[in-house]
């Protein structure tokens, strides 16, 4: 941050109170001190608690299904799943939940898992109970650091203010509440479903009359019997490895209906049904209340303020840093900013920035396990920069046309600005933001996400992490020598290599996906093996990027050919070019809709090997065609220079393949 801040222009009354103190970099320094504790990262608990439930679930008894004891419709493990897939997000995300779910769970399992249970299954069982109290633990500590950290603002501001008005209606959480509400309600109307089919069956199961039969014969999905009158019936069986042939099973017919004694209606679906719109549903109920409720607080009374700096990173996300760090030592924390307007509409843009060729923030190395998950509790609907509310609900600000929009929208530069700061910065809180425009003019802005803390000696996490090589936005760079320019388009693809691996995974999906067509056709329908089928075909993009990904710059901007579209990006809309640390190849437009090329390489490797595949070659030099405008090719692209999807073809290549095989 080599730049003098930008000045909040006077009068400051309205938006930057006179009396109002530096946030100096000492006392950020004691902020930042009181997070939470490394033992209190989410990861820890995350692990703790995988590891153990998956030695549970391998521990657990399976008793067989049987007339003295059938199996049926097991409420009790269904919240018990339940909870412990939500606490691995819970654990990370919402600490609140948290605190409510991780004691419940611990109550099911010692209600329903501890009794009776074989030594092997009750040691696994208290590991989960374990895991549950170091979670719950270590969710008491992330919100408790939060309170630490507010009293500490509170004590460093001195004063309060109430915020500049007038402030925009409150619409923060909205969506995420009705969304939540509509899929708790799919889970509960689940629930009905249900219970309803347990019923039903228990009525026919009341009037059934009961056959001995014989078992002649069975497969995946259904067992076949023969009774004592000499009919043969095919039964559907959850469970059909525990009836061997041979041996007699118990029939109930009622009519039409019938099924096996030891196998009651399970409502397996409408559980299945539960957990899928359940579990969604409510993080994202209670996310929506919690960030409801916390605008709420904020904007009730007067709050502390502080005078800090404020900075644009690459991803849209606007790093807070001590009100004396003018170079940018440490950024305090990260967030994503929306405008705040009388009105309650949204400006495209926080603040475009100042230069169209001013140096933006690189990209560092951080540890990956070593910080807090990229979103906490608060993650509502707002953009994951202020520039991604092209679509947003209230509709843009200004009646400008869209490519004025699209213009306003771009962060074309990364000045330091003074800014003040309403509220008290912690983990997932909610701040007001007055800092200045690109016309130097004040602007109000308020968090749209959620406030992120840096790991311990590193930034706000926001972005995955990029090679030291990667092209950072706005960062000025040197031409490479292997740019030739011609003034006629140029053009990137697949190396050897890739092309070698995209031909092989691609040949491998054919004959997987037609072996499995012989089997549908031959077996029947199976779910393992539509599973599998669909697995394939998930993968046929990945070869088709493999062989045929195009990258093309004309004089209009680039074409981006992937597996499945072309795209174009104008000039004016490209962001970056990354070569990340999982070999993936990535443009960045300004409104968060990326064009990616993923797993086109294995970095370590390939710099141990001395290769620099042509992915690495595109990002430096697509990069530097950004900077250098007057590099840029003058010819537009014909519509075969552009590239074309493979993912099509090799769609229909695979499916005529499938065919032809499994009609033979």
């Amino acid at each position: 941050m080599s730049q003098t801040p930008a000045p909040i222009p006077a009068p400051p009354s309205r938006f930057a109170p006179a009396d109002t103190p530096v946030w100096t970099s000492e006392e950020a320094a004691r902020w930042s001190h009181l997070r939470p504790a490394s033992w209190a990262r989410p990861l820890w608990s995350v692990l703790a608690l995988l590891i153990t439930v998956v030695w549970a679930i391998a521990a657990a008894p399976e008793p067989p299904c049987t007339d003295a004891v059938p199996c049926g419709a097991d409420w009790p493990g269904m919240v018990e799943m339940g909870l412990a897939v939500g606490l691995l997000y819970w654990l990370a995300r919402l600490p609140e939940l948290t605190l409510v779910a991780a004691p419940v769970l611990a109550a099911v399992v010692a209600r329903v898992e501890l009794p009776d249970a074989e030594p092997n299954s009750l040691a696994a069982n208290l590991c989960v109970l374990a895991a549950l109290g170091f979670g719950w633990a270590a969710a008491c500590e992330r919100v408790a650091a939060r309170g630490r950290q507010r009293d500490l603002v509170e004590r460093a501001a001195g004063v309060r203010h109430p915020l500049p008005g007038p402030v925009a209606p409150l619409r923060r959480g909205t969506i995420p509440i009705a969304a939540g509400l509509v899929l708790v309600a799919v889970a509960a109307f689940s629930v009905v479903q249900g219970l309803a089919g347990i019923r039903d069956d228990r009525q026919h199961a009341d009037r059934a009359v009961p056959l001995v039969a014989r078992v002649i014969d069975r497969d995946d999905d259904s067992v076949r019997v023969r009774g004592h009158d000499g009919r043969r019936l095919t039964l559907d069986s959850l469970y059909p490895e525990d009836h061997r042939v041979g041996g007699t099973v118990t029939v109930l017919e009622d009519g039409a209906w019938r099924r096996l004694a030891s196998e009651p209606y399970d409502a397996m679906g409408p559980q299945l049904a539960v957990l899928a719109a359940g579990l969604p549903g409510l993080s994202l109920l209670v996310t929506g209340l919690l960030a409801r409720r916390r605008v709420a607080a904020l904007r009730r009374g007067r709050v502390p303020v502080l005078r800090v700096l404020e900075r644009m990173d690459e991803d849209g996300l606007i790093r807070i840093y001590a009100g004396d760090d003018t170079v940018g030592r440490r950024p305090l924390l990260a967030a994503s900013f929306a405008a705040e307007t009388p009105g309650g509409e949204e400006r495209g843009t926080a603040h475009p920035a100042d230069d169209e060729h001013e140096s933006a923030h690189s990209v560092e190395d951080e540890d990956e396990h070593g910080h807090e998950p990229a979103h906490s509790a608060d993650d509502d609907h707002g953009p994951a920069h202020p520039a991604d509310n092209a679509d947003d609900d209230h509709g843009p600000a200004h009646p400008a046309d869209d490519e004025d929009r699209e213009e306003e929208r771009i962060p074309s530069g990364t000045r330091p600005r003074e800014a003040v700061l309403f509220g008290s910065p912690c983990e997932g809180g909610e701040l007001l933001l007055v800092t200045t425009s690109r016309d130097d003019v004040p602007a109000v802005l308020r968090t749209s996400g959620s406030v992120r803390l840096p790991s311990p000696g590193g930034r706000p996490e926001s972005a995955p992490e990029e090679e030291a090589y990667a092209a950072a936005d706005g960062v000025a760079t040197t031409v490479p020598a292997s740019l030739v320019t011609i003034g006629r388009p140029l053009r990137w693809g697949p190396s050897v290599l890739a092309l070698a691996g995209g031909a092989a995974l691609a040949l491998i999906m054919i004959a997987g996906v037609a072996f499995n067509a012989r089997t549908l056709v031959t077996d029947g329908i199976g779910l393992k093996a539509v599973f599998f089928l669909l697995c394939l075909l998930t993968w046929l993009g990945n070869a088709a990027e493999l062989l045929n990904w195009r990258v093309t710059a004309d004089s209009s901007g680039l074409w981006l050919a992937g597996g499945w579209k072309v795209r174009h990006v104008p000039w004016n809309r490209l962001r970056s070019a990354r070569y990340t640390k999982d070999g993936t190849a990535r443009i960045r437009m300004p409104d968060g809709d990326d064009w990616r090329l993923p797993g086109l390489g294995v970095p370590k490797l390939e710099r141990r090997l001395g290769l620099e595949p042509s992915c690495v070659r595109m990002t430096r030099e697509v990069t530097a065609l950004r900077d250098h405008p007057e590099l840029r090719p003058a010819e537009p692209a014909s519509r075969r220079d552009r590239g074309f999807p493979l993912g099509p073809v090799l769609l229909v290549v695979t499916v005529v393949v499938a065919l032809a095989w499994a009609l033979h």
